[in-house]
């Protein structure tokens, strides 16, 4: 089933699917309408033979803290609406545990779906006993490019999706109890094809993404954006060392920084992987505070490869 997803899913970045057909990976938002909260959202989804089936992952951050929650979900298309519903959280970091009986519904127009690249919806919670149902806006867009889905990075690293091309590879066994017949134990074999670490100066450079601010002064925030493995970065400005080997965990690592003292309008921000972490690539999430103005980036780098943001100063 993990290979049937996978094949589909990226089949339908290649070729037109049928009419109707909701196959496809969805980036966009959730909204709290009382709290006005934003969450951030991936949806992955396959549709055969009538079935819908696939993943989400869910982000956002308070105090400080990165926050996410990866789970199944499965779908039905009912009354010219796509209804997409949580099965299983497979993993998340919340300080408690979810409750079970509480699950996110997401209601979705099937002719936006089909025909729109970006469209809205709605989703709502399940309510129990203890809780009851929140309800807010769902904005989504067709993305058509996997290749910086955080959801397909992470589900890999879960081992839900086979790993193509990459330096390790996670193999989880599980040892089943005959006479109990549950599992006794879950292992997890870490297999790592080991990458020769050369200077950061000589190491190729991947841009990330250019960014306009009108600040002089910049809040910095770097995070371990899923499984905290142990990764480690050095941060570089111009050339300029401003943080050196510190581990990302799911807590801020930030930095204020001044742009005037760089003496340029364009800085060139070097991400480097001073390791790879259990689970390579060394990944993370990094967020730049431009006064009200706030952008989220995505990075990834190896020991051979750096991360590059390119920042310019304009006018306000």
């Amino acid at each position: 089933m993990k290979n049937t997803f996978l094949v589909l899913l990226f089949l339908c970045f290649t070729c037109s699917t049928q009419a109707q057909n909701v196959t496809g990976l969805f980036s966009g938002t959730l909204v709290n309408d009382s709290t006005k909260k934003l969450q951030n959202y991936e949806l992955a989804l396959t549709e055969y033979r009538g079935k819908i089936w696939g993943y989400s992952y869910t982000t956002f951050i308070v105090n400080d803290t990165f926050y996410y929650s990866i789970k199944q979900v499965k779908g039905e298309k009912k009354d010219g609406m796509l209804i997409v519903e949580d099965e299983k959280m497979l993993v998340n970091n919340f300080p408690q545990k979810p409750d079970k009986g509480v699950h996110v519904i997401n209601t979705i127009p099937l002719e936006a779906v089909d025909t729109m690249t970006s469209f809205n919806g709605t989703w709502k919670t399940t309510q129990t006993k203890k809780f009851y149902s929140i309800h807010g806006a769902l904005n989504l867009k067709r993305d058509n490019d996997s290749s910086h889905s955080e959801l397909i990075n992470h589900l890999r690293e879960l081992n839900q999706l086979p790993i193509q091309n990459a330096v390790a590879e996670v193999k989880v066994k599980q040892k089943e109890d005959k006479q109990k017949s549950k599992v006794e134990s879950k292992k997890t074999e870490v297999v790592i094809v080991k990458q020769e670490k050369i200077p950061f100066a000589q190491r190729g450079n991947k841009p990330l993404q250019e960014i306009a601010v009108t600040n002089d002064s910049l809040v910095l925030s770097f995070y371990d954006n899923g499984i905290v493995d142990g990764d480690s970065i050095s941060v570089y400005i111009n050339g300029q060392n401003i943080i050196a080997q510190q581990k990302l965990t799911e807590v801020a690592l930030k930095k204020t920084i001044q742009l005037s003292s760089f003496n340029s309008d364009v800085i060139k921000l070097t991400l480097v992987a001073e390791n790879l972490g259990i689970i390579p690539p060394n990944t993370g999430l990094l967020i730049v505070q431009d006064g009200d103005n706030r952008y989220q980036i995505n990075f990834s780098a190896d020991l051979q490869t750096n991360a590059t943001l390119t920042i310019r100063r304009k006018n306000k």
